[in-house]
This record gives structure tokens, sequence and C-alpha cells, in this order.
């Protein structure tokens, strides 16, 4: 590489360095307009342009190009055997973030696999086990999918029950109107009842799987 080639490439790193690194579209615009050059930059000037992408990628979600990104980042890391860019532990942030890329597009399981694997390296990792909480909590299992389904059913019953009130029971039959009344309300609490049940206790276990998992972890680690 010629000197005046590396004199330019020093030159257009020390412009990026001069963006705000919260301008997110500022430096995914320069970045991609100076990808080539950028290029040629030693490893840890290339590492640092290459993390301040995917975190502006990330921040202004553009979750796929995050992720694909996150993966030859992953992979750089790993084969030059880097642990921290800019203070940081950079396997343990692209992990995480990544995770957190997965729990954006709502594909949980991905998520989850991920957040596990951060949770083994380090449990004292608080962040990641809020997030793999929430993502439990999100991924909801079968059981719930039912309970808020018959809810829905219920609901829509007890609607239809009201119609009837007033379109047939009060007019012609008001001698069963407590009746029918009572039928319809306590079709409805039980929907409250049933929703309300079942989502505490799949957000009760999903907490409890995790603080348990954690605690494990930091056991066998002390």
């Amino acid at each position: 590489m010629s000197e005046y080639f590396e004199t330019y490439t020093e030159e257009v790193f020390l412009r990026f360095k001069e963006i705000d690194e919260s301008a997110y579209r500022e430096v995914i615009t320069f970045y991609e307009s100076n990808e080539d050059v950028l290029l040629h930059l030693e490893l840890s000037a290339y590492l640092e342009v290459r993390m301040a992408y995917s975190d502006a990628l990330f921040e202004i979600g553009r979750y796929r190009d995050f992720i694909l990104l996150c993966d030859e980042l992953i992979e750089e890391v790993i084969f030059h055997n880097i642990k921290y860019v800019g203070g940081q532990d950079v396997f343990e942030k692209l992990l995480f973030k990544k995770a957190a890329a997965y729990y954006h597009q709502m594909n949980y399981d991905e998520a989850e696999h991920i957040l596990w694997q951060l949770i083994r390296m380090n449990p004292q990792n608080s962040i990641a086990a809020y997030l793999l909480k929430r993502c439990k909590v999100k991924n909801q299992p079968s059981y719930l999918r039912r309970a808020k389904s018959v809810s829905i059913f219920l609901f829509l019953l007890s609607a239809t029950i009201i119609a009837i009130e007033l379109l047939i029971i009060q007019p012609f039959f008001s001698a069963y109107h407590s009746n029918v009344e009572i039928i319809r309300s306590s079709l409805f609490l039980f929907g409250i009842f049933l929703l309300v049940i079942s989502d505490g206790w799949h957000r009760l276990k999903s907490f409890h799987t995790v603080t348990t998992a954690v605690d494990r972890a930091k056991r066998n680690r002390a």
C-alpha cells in the first residue's frame, strides 16, 4: 500500500472519528460511502469503526443488517483473539446486542439461546438476565395461548348475551333477565380470572426459571 494511500486512509479515519457517536445515520452514511478505504485500516482502528457502524445499525433498527455484521465481527474477534475494544468486553457486547436484535425482531427462541450462553459465561450480567426474563415472558407457551383463546371466546360470548338481553330477554322474557345477567357476568369474570391467573403464572415461572439458573451459575463460578 502506497504512502499516499496510507495517509488518505488515516485522514478518512480521523474524519470518521469527528462524527458524534450518537449521530447514527451520519455514521452509517459515512461508513457505507468510505467502506473500501476503511477496510485498509490497521486492525484496532478497523474494529473500532466496524463496532461504531454496528452500533448505529442497531440503534436505528436495521436489525437484520446488524445481525449479519455482528456474525462477521464475532468471527473476527475470535480469530484475532481480541478481548476488549474501547474498554468493553467486545465478545460479550456483541452477543448481547445480537440477542437484543433478535428480541426486537420477536425471534425470542434465538434471543433466549444467546442469552443463556451469556449467563453461563458471565452470571453477573444482570442486563442479560433481565432481557432473558423478558424473552421468556414474551415467548408464550401453548397453555397460555389456549387460555387467552378461551378468555377471548368468553368475552365475545358475554357480548353476544348482552345483545340477546337487549333485543329479546328484556322486551319479551323479563322474568329471566336476572338469571341471564348472572350467567353473562359469570362468564365475563371467569374469562378475566383465567387470563390473569394464566398470565401471572407464566410470568412467575419465567422469572423463577431465570433467577434460579443465574444463582446456580453464580455458585458454580464461585
